[in-house]
């Protein structure tokens, strides 16, 4: 089936389960035979599995990704100069039409199917995602992989720079891989649009959490402000200095400390519904699938009106 999606995505919920059987689980105990794809696998797993098979296959692609923030974005030339063996790049960028409200809109789904097809993406491969910088970038890739139905995919844990410092191998050389039959089922569980984020303001049936930082959404001034009811759990605070994601024990506390109950139905949301997708991928680790609002607080605060605007001081 193909949708476009658009600010208002048409109803429809897939459910699509994978089994992860090839990379082992960072910051779980998890065993290697889980119905859980893991949330994220380590530079020293992904470097024994490149060892171990060298050649691309269908088993894993490995997906350099990065948000083109403007036009003098540099990624792809970075990523030929240099990227992890069998990598291909993935332009997050590739099929979206943005707008004002939604800087960083979802890729138009017959396009994005085309294109994930021609990066070798099967519906048995374990996608594995890193970046040479910002994780969120990662995350976000991870997110829409999920979102479009394909639940087999991980982040590589402190991405591109981790990789670098454990003194793992790169290569400029750029892999040719097989088209795939990739097929697109969105699964929209995984999303919250604006006006399932204003009904939720009256029902509270999602605890709304906010992952900008403290000063970003404190104070009176222009733009500044909360959803109705948010918790403020600010994306680094998940982020060791290495670049790697905190461990369950730590995540769990950093969630409880700010308020949020981890029983209880959840949604994110950031500025632009990026870096959100790191607190998606936080509670992930935890065993928790939720929800992002992918226009984020730079739609919230054009459409909103004012008494959907809370503001704090924090």
């Amino acid at each position: 089936m193909f949708l476009y999606l658009t600010s208002n995505p048409m109803i429809f919920i897939a459910i699509y389960v994978l089994i992860s059987d090839i990379l082992p689980v960072a910051n779980s105990n998890r065993p290697l035979q889980s119905p859980r794809i893991p949330t994220i696998v380590t530079t020293q797993a992904l470097n024994e599995y490149i060892n171990k098979y060298p050649t691309p296959s269908r088993k894993v692609r490995i997906i350099e990704t990065s948000f083109n923030f403007n036009q003098a974005n540099n990624y792809p030339l970075e990523y030929t100069s240099g990227h992890i063996p069998q990598a291909v790049y993935f332009d997050l960028d590739k099929c979206v039409t943005s707008t004002a409200e939604i800087p960083r809109n979802l890729p138009e789904l017959k396009c994005f199917t085309d294109y994930i097809q021609s990066l070798g993406v099967w519906p048995e491969t374990h996608v594995i995602v890193y970046t040479q910088r910002s994780i969120a970038q990662a995350f976000r890739a991870w997110w829409t992989f999920r979102l479009f139905g394909h639940k087999k995919v991980s982040v590589l844990d402190g991405g591109y720079q981790k990789w670098i410092a454990d003194g793992y191998n790169t290569t400029a050389n750029i892999p040719r891989v097989e088209r795939s039959n990739f097929k697109t089922e969105l699964d929209l569980s995984l999303i919250r649009t604006y006006e399932d984020m204003v009904a939720n303001v009256a029902s509270k049936n999602e605890q709304p959490i906010d992952a900008r930082s403290p000063s970003s959404v404190s104070g009176n001034r222009r733009g500044s402000g909360i959803i109705p009811g948010a918790k403020i759990v600010y994306f680094a605070t998940l982020i060791n200095g290495d670049g790697t994601m905190k461990n369950k024990t730590e995540i769990k506390t950093i969630f409880e400390d700010r308020g949020v109950n981890l029983t209880s139905p959840m949604v994110t949301y950031c500025n632009s519904g990026m870096t959100a997708t790191i607190v998606a991928g936080a509670a992930h680790i935890l065993g928790l699938d939720i929800p992002v609002y992918y226009g984020s607080w730079n739609e919230w605060r054009q459409r909103a009106p004012d008494h959907l605007i809370q503001h704090v001081t924090v």
